[in-house]
């Protein structure tokens, strides 16, 4: 564990982070500025004892900022939703700008979030790599088509370019 003014306290967990995002709004702005953030996340085998307490004050403080927007992955980035406790209402109570929730959302899920106010946007990633048209797939609710997990990041054309939209896959009437 650290033991400088970037370890230790929650405040200073997010010390790095907080003066970064300062940095890039004093240059171009809190209005052209947001955050992505994935508290319950274990890429890369980072993790917090204390994820709620770290969360909520980087949350407050980034608010304080005024950024235009934060990008909330809940559970694992590219992988389940549930995979510790945690509030993520707790953060969207605490930022009041544009709250995007991100993470394993279909119509079902993205359409309740955003009536019952858990959200202002849903993020769609993984779904619309699948699915060139993804959003009128969404408002037809048709079928979405599966990606190829193994042509992701590959560097080429294959599983980003080539996915039939619905007139191409046949399930359309375009």
């Amino acid at each position: 564990m650290r033991t400088d003014a970037y370890g230790g306290s929650v405040e200073n967990r997010a010390r790095l982070l907080l003066e970064v995002t300062a940095a890039v709004v004093s240059e171009v702005g809190a209005q052209r500025t947001g955050i992505r953030l994935s508290p319950t996340s274990p890429a890369n085998g980072v993790s917090s004892t204390a994820p709620q307490a770290q969360f909520d004050y980087l949350v407050e403080q980034l608010n304080a900022l005024g950024l235009v927007y934060l990008h909330v992955v809940e559970g694992a980035t590219g992988g389940p939703r549930e995979v510790a406790p945690f509030d993520f209402g707790s953060l969207r109570q605490r930022f009041n700008n544009t709250y995007i929730a991100n993470n394993g959302y279909d119509l079902s899920l993205a359409t309740s979030t955003l009536i019952e106010d858990k959200a202002d946007l849903i993020a769609f990633g993984r779904p619309f790599i699948g699915n060139p048209d993804l959003v009128e797939r969404l408002k037809t609710d048709t079928a979405l088509s599966a990606f190829d997990p193994t042509t992701l990041y590959g560097g080429g054309a294959a599983g980003y370019i080539d996915y039939p939209t619905l007139t191409e896959d046949g399930q359309g009437n375009h």
